[in-house]
C-alpha cells in the first residue's frame, strides 16, 4: 500500500476542538449567553451536532477561549438508568471519588482537595445517590471547589436514554440548591428530539429551571460549504507536503452540500469516503467519481441488510406497491426530490 491521504473528516467524533468545530456561531452564543441565567437542553435529530456543540460550549464556559468562568462535570445517560438514584450517581461519579473505608471526598474537578463527610459515604454506600449529590453540592462545598464568579456545571449528554429520572434529578437539585441559596449550579443537557419534552411530560415544573432549549436544525449552506472547503483544502495541502499529486473538482463542494443537506454527520460521512475512495482508486483528482462511488458505499453497500429488511416488511404488510409508486412521482434533478 502506497502513501495514503491525509484524511481529516470525523464522522464518528464529537467535534469539540475550535478547530474541528464549524458553524454554529448563533447557536454557541445563545448556549453561553443563557447558563449563567438558568439551565439549558439541547435537541435535534440524530447526527446534527448537538454533543459537539455540548462540548465546544464547556470549553468556552470554563474560559479557554472566552470571557466566562466555570466548572463542569460530564456524564452519559444510559437507558438502564430508571430511578433518579442512578441518575445521581452518573454525577456524583464525574464529581467526586469516595473513599468509604476513610469517609473522604476526593473532588475530581478544578484543583484537587479531599473532604471528609462521613454523611454522604454512608449514603454513598447505601445507594441513596441522590442524598450524596445534593450534599456534595452545598454551598459548604462549593466555595471550596468555586470562587464568587464561577458556575457548577452539571452535564449529561444523551438525555433523551434516560428522560424521566434526569427530570426528577433535576427538580430535586435545583429545589434544594435554591432553597439554600446556592445559584451557582446549573444542567446542561443534550439528546435526541423530544427528550425534553418528555421532561417536561414527567414533571411540568421542571421546565421553570431551564432558561434556554436549543433546537439544532442543519447548518446553513455557508457553514457547510465552509466545512467542506476547509477539510479537502487540508487533504490537498497534507497531500502536497507528502508529494501527492492531487487535485480538488470546484463542482464537488456544492453537489456534497446539496446531498448532505448541511446535515454535520453526513457532511462528515461524505467528505471521509471521498478521501478514502480516493486512496482505494487514485486518479489525483477527487471529483464526482469519487462521490458517486461514496455514495454506492454509503446509500447501498453498507445498508444493504437494512434495505432487504424494509422491503420484506413491505411484503409481509402489503405496502410493496404503495413504495413502488414513490419513484414515479419523483421530481428530476438534483437531489432527486419526493414532494411530500
Amino acid at each position: 500500500m502506497g502513501v495514503q491521504l491525509y484524511n481529516p473528516f470525523m464522522p464518528s467524533e464529537i467535534a469539540a476542538n475550535p478547530e474541528d468545530f464549524f458553524g454554529r456561531s448563533d447557536e454557541l452564543r445563545l448556549f453561553c449567553r443563557s447558563l449563567p441565567q438558568g439551565s439549558v437542553a439541547i435537541q435535534g435529530a440524530v447526527g446534527i451536532g448537538k454533543s459537539s456543540l455540548l462540548s465546544r460550549g464547556l470549553i468556552e464556559m470554563e474560559g479557554f477561549d472566552g470571557d466566562h468562568s466555570a466548572r463542569s462535570v460530564v456524564a452519559v445517560g444510559d437507558k438502564d438508568v430508571k430511578t433518579v438514584d442512578e441518575a445521581g450517581r452518573l454525577i456524583l461519579e464525574s464529581l467526586v471519588s469516595i473513599d468509604e473505608k476513610h469517609k473522604k471526598l476526593t473532588f475530581k474537578i478544578g484543583q484537587l482537595f479531599e473532604r471528609e463527610s462521613v454523611e454522604v459515604c454512608r449514603n454513598f454506600s447505601e445507594g441513596r445517590h441522590l442524598a450524596a449529590l445534593k450534599r456534595v453540592v452545598t454551598d459548604e462545598f462549593l466555595t471550596r471547589l468555586l470562587d464568587e464568579k464561577r458556575f457548577l456545571l452539571l452535564v449529561i449528554d444523551e438525555a433523551d436514554k434516560c428522560p424521566v429520572p434526569l427530570a426528577r434529578l433535576v427538580r430535586s437539585i435545583c429545589t434544594a440548591t435554591q432553597h439554600q441559596g446556592v445559584k451557582r449550579v446549573r444542567f446542561a443537557l443534550a439528546g435526541v428530539s423530544p427528550f425534553f419534552q418528555h421532561l417536561v411530560t414527567e414533571d411540568a415544573g421542571v421546565g421553570r429551571f431551564f432558561n434556554r432549549t436549543i433546537l439544532l436544525k442543519p447548518m446553513s449552506q455557508e457553514e457547510a460549504t465552509d466545512l467542506i472547503e476547509t477539510k479537502l483544502k487540508q487533504v490537498a495541502e497534507k497531500a502536497e507536503e507528502q508529494g501527492i499529486p492531487i487535485e480538488i473538482d470546484p463542482k464537488l463542494i456544492p453537489m456534497v452540500v446539496v446531498l448532505s443537506g448541511g446535515h454535520p454527520h453526513l457532511l462528515q460521512l461524505l467528505g471521509s469516503h471521498l478521501v478514502v475512495h480516493e486512496n482505494d482508486d487514485p486518479d489525483g483528482l477527487i471529483d464526482s467519481r469519487d462521490l458517486v462511488s461514496s455514495l454506492r458505499q454509503i446509500c447501498f453497500e453498507d445498508r444493504a441488510g437494512v434495505y432487504d429488511s424494509i422491503l420484506h416488511l413491505l411484503d409481509i404488510y402489503g405496502r410493496s406497491e404503495d413504495f413502488e409508486a414513490l419513484p414515479a412521482i419523483a421530481r428530476p434533478g438534483f437531489p432527486t426530490k419526493i414532494p411530500r
